[in-house]
């Protein structure tokens, strides 16, 4: 009968029972949590579908690969009297970097055939390309095979909504990655921020055993070929200085592997190869009897 009736409700009514039930918990002390709205790609070889438009505000994007090349999924504001021309112009010179008059505001990295992974990321309203950057077996970035479209973002009156509950916060300098603290196997959400003056990347690996991430770049081959050091596992496309934005990961207890493959914009060396890399020890969930004691 409970659920015939909300079923029924108005929807200002069902607002007023949600905001009274959430009033409800807080004063009982139990945790609120109110996720963002997902919005579904899919990427195959060499395409994107998914909506042309969006509201703003705070959407969790998951980008499910059904290619068979790694695929991403990198959302980019359009400044006022530019185009997708524009961008296509810059990528057919082959330049190393985007330019920067485009705004980074993050998406789904690295997603290997058949996996899918998720981020959450902040839109505001404008026009934005949705591209991926990641290089097939030639070098040339799947963008230019056709893997690239345009998204409008309208609008919408703020949501509200609280900020996602985190277990780790992952700050990404010129040229380092720092986490807040270890990460433990499960489903877990994980912060970043820019606080560097370039934008940013996270690529996340699940290495191989006994492989390390400077394993994994010495034997990186693009287009989409196995690396015996392991593999693409998620994590969120570029952000820019200030920007954040949270990924959500399925882990497993073992190694893993941070990296940002972005481009200095002056000398078009990748960020790697000047540090930004990091081996990530995740460790078994503890115990319930562990959870109490530490607490």
């Amino acid at each position: 009968m409970v659920v015939q009736r909300l079923n029924t409700m108005p929807l200002r009514s069902m607002r007023g029972w949600l905001v009274a039930s959430g009033l409800l918990m807080t004063l009982c002390g139990l945790p609120v949590s109110v996720e963002a709205a997902v919005t579904t790609f899919i990427a195959e070889d060499y395409a994107f579908t998914g909506p042309e438009q969006l509201e703003s505000g705070r959407h969790r994007v998951r980008l499910i690969n059904r290619g068979r090349d790694v695929h991403q999924i990198q959302f980019l504001a359009l400044p006022s009297g530019k185009t997708l021309t524009d961008v296509e112009r810059v990528l057919a010179s082959r330049s190393p970097s985007l330019p920067n008059w485009l705004r980074r505001h993050g998406g789904v990295n690295s997603v290997a055939p058949g996996n899918e992974a998720s981020v959450e990321i902040q839109v505001e309203p404008g026009d934005y390309l949705l591209l991926c950057g990641i290089p097939d077996v030639a070098g040339r970035p799947h963008a230019m095979r056709g893997m690239v479209r345009a998204l409008r973002v309208v609008e919408a009156a703020p949501s509200g909504e609280p900020a996602p509950r985190v277990d780790a916060t992952l700050r990404l300098t010129d040229f380092a990655f720092a986490l807040s603290g270890p990460l433990h196997a499960g489903s877990r959400t994980v912060q970043l921020v820019n606080d560097g003056r370039q934008a940013h990347e996270a690529v996340v690996i699940r290495l191989a055993e006994g492989a390390s991430v400077q394993d994994f770049i010495e034997r990186y081959r693009p287009g989409g070929l196995p690396n015996s050091a392991g593999l693409e596992a998620g994590g969120v496309t570029g952000i820019d200085p200030g920007r954040p934005a949270v990924m959500h990961l399925d882990l497993e207890p073992g190694r893993y592997g941070l990296l940002c493959f972005l481009a200095d914009p002056v000398t078009g060396a990748p960020h790697f190869s000047r540090g930004m890399w990091m081996d990530v020890n995740v460790e078994p969930a503890p115990t319930p009897a562990e959870g109490s004691f530490r607490h």
